[in-house]
């Protein structure tokens, strides 16, 4: 569109919206002045200062058309109009320290209606409240001049919906990647206490890691539906989106049984659904009913089961149908009562990073002038690594065998570990410290009268018995010995007065 001001008038209203300071702009117009053949073309010059970075193309525009505002939402500096068609309440911008944001102003038409004002600032300050890797985060939020707005990060990437759109079905591994990290930043919100109510993939954001690592996932418009700053919403018909009242439900190829019958009485679970439609839509190639009529959709998120993701995509594991059976359960009660939940389901199908635990942190340390005494094999197990099998039901020990041979002491006792019957007792594999080393004992070494062993008692023991037994058999016989003779009968010592 060609420019309606002048050069000169462009010049002074660089100055005027704060564009350009004085010497700015005198450069700007000495280096045009050198370089055109015809320095009165207000055209050319405003191509002139975008191709020299002076402007971007959405501030030379402005410009070229003698716009006095437009150009400063309170402190930020507006860069450019990221939303594309209904979406014109959103801008790129610089803040005050140089730092790129993203700025989401709500239209005047909205900012008059008393609900959707204050469901705007009430949810744009929870917003504010969110900080976790897989969330945009939200900066600031204010008024100027009469608007309202929302200042967040601004990324740089492509949206989910982009992605599929191109490849039309994802890898298995990738598309269970995208939305597991999207359930973890699901699960931060649902912490807050927040919903958002229209998971889809254009509000999946994939952003460059760089260094070879796969892009990361941010969840974009936390609470805040697309209609809320759409300026026609109240007057066209929306074809994408169900509204009422004023109130985004949802989009109908995402959307939640029950999102569909009453949004605000919805909990977490149906966001849970609308990213299984997310994942449904990346393995198959298509959504779960995919359908050109609203109200049909809707009918049929309500009655219908999806086709099987085995006949749109072979190389999708059934582990997998199992999980999306959860996730697009038409109850919300038997789906995955938290995010947290439905991304360790998915946790299973991820790659598995190897990681290798260093020896020391398993073995106990041994000193090199002794061996440990080696654990005894379970009877019923194959050799394990490290470890031993422990049961739920306890065996009597069996006490190590004594060897007469040598002064050593015993080794310490140890649980054997029996076959048992089926069903009997759970087996879990776990890493138990060996039991610390026994140094030998020095031959001829002399020991200290208490330091005694089993085999010293038992001797000791059998000593004092005998001694106890002699000095008893010693003590009855001498009584025997002393003891005086029998008395004889009074018959006898009669007969022989006589």
């Amino acid at each position: 569109m060609p420019a309606t001001v002048s050069v000169p008038q462009m010049c002074t209203a660089l100055v005027r919206n704060r564009l350009m300071s004085v010497d700015e702009a005198r450069t700007a117009y000495q280096q045009w002045q050198n370089e055109s053949a015809d320095v009165e073309d207000a055209d050319r010059f405003r191509k002139f200062l975008v191709q020299r970075e002076f402007l971007t193309d959405y501030q030379a525009t402005l410009i070229a058309h003698g716009r006095s505002e437009g150009y400063f939402i309170d402190s930020y500096k507006i860069l450019d109009r990221i939303g594309q068609g209904r979406m014109a309440g959103v801008y790129e911008a610089l803040s005050s320290k140089g730092a790129r944001v993203a700025i989401k102003v709500l239209p005047p038409s909205k900012a008059r209606n008393p609900q959707l004002l204050a469901r705007f600032e009430r949810e744009a300050r929870m917003a504010l409240k969110l900080d976790h890797p897989n969330v945009v985060k939200t900066l600031d939020v204010g008024s100027y001049n009469g608007l309202h707005y929302m200042v967040m990060e601004c990324l740089e990437g492509e949206t989910f919906d982009e992605v599929i759109k191109r490849q039309k079905k994802l890898a298995v591994r990738e598309a269970v990647r995208v939305v597991h990290e999207a359930f973890l930043g699901l699960q931060h919100i649902h912490e807050r206490g927040m919903i958002h109510r229209d998971l889809k993939p254009a509000n999946l954001m994939l952003v460059p890691m760089g260094n070879d690592k796969p892009p990361k996932v941010t969840i974009l418009d936390i609470g805040l539906g697309r209609t809320l700053f759409d300026e026609s919403a109240e007057t066209e018909k929306q074809e994408t989106q169900i509204t009422q009242e004023g109130v985004l439900l949802g989009t109908p190829d995402y959307l939640a049984p029950e999102q569909a019958r009453d949004a605000r009485s919805v909990d977490i679970r149906a966001d849970i659904y609308s990213l299984g439609c997310v994942l449904y839509h990346a393995l198959a190639g298509q959504p779960p009913f995919p359908d050109t009529n609203m109200l049909s959709q809707v009918i049929r998120h309500a009655t219908e089961q999806p086709r099987p993701l085995r006949e749109l995509n072979p190389e999708v594991p059934d582990g997998l149908q199992q999980v999306m059976n959860f996730l697009l359960a038409k109850d919300a009660n038997q789906r995955y009562p938290t995010p947290e939940r439905a991304a360790k389901a998915l946790q299973i199908f991820l790659p598995i990073e190897p990681s290798v635990t260093p020896i020391t942190e398993v073995m106990p340390t041994v000193k090199p002038e002794s061996k440990p005494v080696p654990p005894q094999k379970p009877a019923a197990a194959s050799d394990v690594p490290v470890g031993r099998l422990v049961s739920s039901k306890v065996e009597k020990p069996q006490p190590p065998p004594i060897k007469k041979e040598e002064t050593k002491p015993a080794p310490a006792k140890k649980e054997e570990a029996k076959p048992a019957a089926a069903g009997e007792f759970d087996v879990e594999l776990v890493a138990i410290p060996c039991p610390p080393p026994v140094p030998p004992k020095k031959p001829g070494a002399q020991r200290s009268l208490l330091d005694m062993d089993r085999r010293d008692f038992i001797m000791f023991g059998g000593g004092i018995a005998s001694a106890l037994v002699t000095i008893l058999a010693t003590a009855g016989l001498v009584r025997l010995v002393r003891s005086k003779p029998p008395e004889k009968p009074k018959s006898e010592e009669n007969s022989q007065d006589k």
